[in-house]
């Protein structure tokens, strides 16, 4: 019957001469503001040029989450509409209309609607329903294809990673491209541009074989070049490498030893023409350790573990309780940089610290570190530090001091040419380990 009466006042209005139509959208309005259904009416109005009727078009659909209108109207240039969909992406409670109206919109082919979907299956814990949406969204939104693709390398499908990242490319995204940059053969990897040795007096390489291991190094460098605590270090961050022809082999148990490990000798070639002396391998799982001049991370480590770790470059030894046969290698000297070991008993002496400006031993406690050995270590905090949990924060000022100081001294530190050397000697392959015995004697010789 409404359909019946309105197209009779169409006619109405045909035979009485629509120049004007001023009186016509009045009565379009008038029926919208009186109808259960007034979306016609509205839609007729838009059709006649009404500027507000897109608006309240938009407003009714969103009130009646009906998935038909909020279509048309976030298509015909709605704010209000657009809006309605970002807020449903961001929602964690979603009523049951408004979910039928998103997926009848995502159906159609909305990039949005499936984001919001995705997004709602996702707080759902439904991790199936929620890659289906977003693989749709992924095919003409190309922020949602990137996240797509590290999402697929996080379930170990490399190479539809890449063609997710290819597929974000296509559709205009810079950050795509970029990383698909990055994965090249070992003979394009350019050199990156050399900084002062003081300014860079350690410079790290970050190495990984997937893309999500690439993002993740990404996201530890950005963090650490704005981490106020550590800025007065010389270190520097070289973008990571994407290896593509060499796939590492790396194992949560290497050599027995129950750490993360790899074959490293794998990143000679790719690493040959670079400028680094620390390298970071980013790996899949194990224990994060460093091993002379290389550290090694899973995909579960954040910057935290990564600053726990980098302190080990520089000889700092960790404050929990270390295993027996670490502990009889470590508890009977003084060399770690944040710890002095005594004799059970014996008083520990402050001269190094009051040296770096710490008065007294009101702050000396001891540490944790030797709680398996009969010697007694201590640290110049009474304050857990990031030696002790990784989640800690706190680095005293004097950790600090010494930090920096230390990795101005070559002879303390071990780059990573050592490992690339080693590696090759125990693989009875010493004519290619020269290049890195050299490289290393290069290193100690150089301003």
């Amino acid at each position: 019957m409404l359909k019946v009466g309105l197209s009779f006042c169409c006619i109405v209005w045909l035979f009485a001469g629509r120049s004007d139509s001023t009186y016509y959208l009045a009565f379009l309005n008038a029926q919208a503001a009186i109808q259960a259904d007034p979306f016609h009416f509205l839609f007729k109005a838009y059709q006649y040029g009404d500027s507000t009727a897109l608006p309240k078009l938009s407003q009714v659909a969103i009130q009646n989450n009906n998935g038909y209108w909020l279509h048309f109207t976030k298509l015909a240039g709605s704010a209000q509409a657009q809006g309605y969909f970002s807020h449903l992406q961001a929602s964690k409670n979603r009523s049951r209309a408004s979910e039928k109206a998103l997926n009848y919109v995502a159906h159609q082919g909305d990039a949005d609607a499936q984001i919001a979907l995705y997004h709602h299956f996702i707080v759902n814990n439904q991790r199936q329903k929620a890659q289906y949406w977003l693989a749709k969204a992924a095919q003409q939104d190309a922020g949602s294809a990137v996240y797509y693709a590290e999402w697929l390398s996080l379930l170990g499908e490399e190479e539809n990673a890449v063609a997710s990242l290819r597929q974000a490319k296509k559709i205009g995204s810079s950050r795509a491209t970029a990383l698909l940059n990055m994965r090249r053969s070992e003979s394009s990897f350019a050199s990156p541009e050399h900084k002062s040795s003081h300014q860079c007096a350690q410079q790290l390489q970050m190495v990984a074989a997937t893309l999500h291991s690439v993002l993740q190094g990404e996201r530890i460098k950005a963090r650490f070049e704005t981490d106020a605590r550590l800025k007065e270090l010389p270190i520097c961050i070289n973008q990571p490498i994407w290896l593509t022809s060499h796939k590492l082999k790396c194992s949560a148990n290497w050599q027995g030893a129950q750490r993360l490990g790899c074959d490293i000798t794998a990143l000679s070639a790719p690493l040959s023409q670079q400028n680094f002396t620390h390298i970071v391998v980013l790996a899949d799982n194990g224990k994060a350790n460093v091993h002379n001049g290389i550290m090694f991370l899973d995909r579960k480590d954040d910057y935290n573990v990564f600053v726990h770790e980098l302190a080990h470059f520089a000889g700092f030894v960790d404050e929990y309780p270390l295993s027996s046969g670490l502990a009889n290698s470590i508890c009977h000297s003084n060399d770690a940089p944040n710890l002095v070991v005594t004799k059970a008993g014996q008083k520990p002496t402050t001269q190094r610290w009051q040296a770096l400006g710490m008065n007294g031993s009101a702050l000396l406690s001891e540490s944790r570190t030797c709680d398996n050995h009969p010697a007694q270590s201590y640290k110049p905090t009474e304050k857990m530090t990031f030696m002790e949990f990784y989640d800690v924060a706190y680095i005293p000022p004097y950790y600090l001091k010494v930090w920096a100081e230390r990795l101005l001294q070559k002879p303390l530190l071990t780059p990573a040419y050592i490992n690339l050397y080693q590696g090759y000697e125990a693989k009875g392959e010493p004519v290619h380990g020269k290049y890195w015995r050299d490289r290393y004697q290069q290193y100690l010789q150089a301003d």
